[in-house]
């Protein structure tokens, strides 16, 4: 049966030195998960709190002068290893709930301009038995 989810992806940085110790061990990562846990609804998926799925791979972007970056220099390409964090939430959460979810996960990220998708996805989930 499918179900209606509203799907919260978020880009986080990985220094260099901490990406070999496993990406739940960098602390933008812990963040971003701790605050997913604060709200009961982030990762409410069937039978299963707090579900979250952590991958690795690089940002690339251009710094502009009005820009204050945590790495790069402003003018010039970078490319940076990144971890993204995906959870889902129900679809019938109110936009309010959303919106301070985001709020919480944007004050807690290291980039000044953090980057998080939302999107609606339908996820199968099983009868129950």
């Amino acid at each position: 049966m499918l179900q209606e989810f509203v799907r919260l992806a978020v880009y986080v940085p990985v220094d260099e030195g901490t990406q070999d110790a496993g990406l739940t061990a960098v602390s933008a990562v812990q963040e971003i998960l701790r605050t997913f846990r604060d709200f009961d609804f982030a990762g409410s998926v069937g039978t299963y709190k707090g579900v979250a799925e952590i991958s690795s791979g690089m940002e690339t972007f251009v710094p502009t002068a009005d820009a204050a970056p945590a790495h790069g220099v402003t003018g010039i390409a970078s490319t940076v290893p990144a971890a993204r964090l995906v959870t889902y939430i129900p679809a019938g959460t109110p936009g309010e709930e959303l919106d301070r979810l985001v709020d919480a996960i944007a004050s807690v990220h290291p980039w000044e301009h953090p980057v998080i998708e939302l999107d609606r996805v339908s996820l199968w989930m099983p009868l129950a038995r």
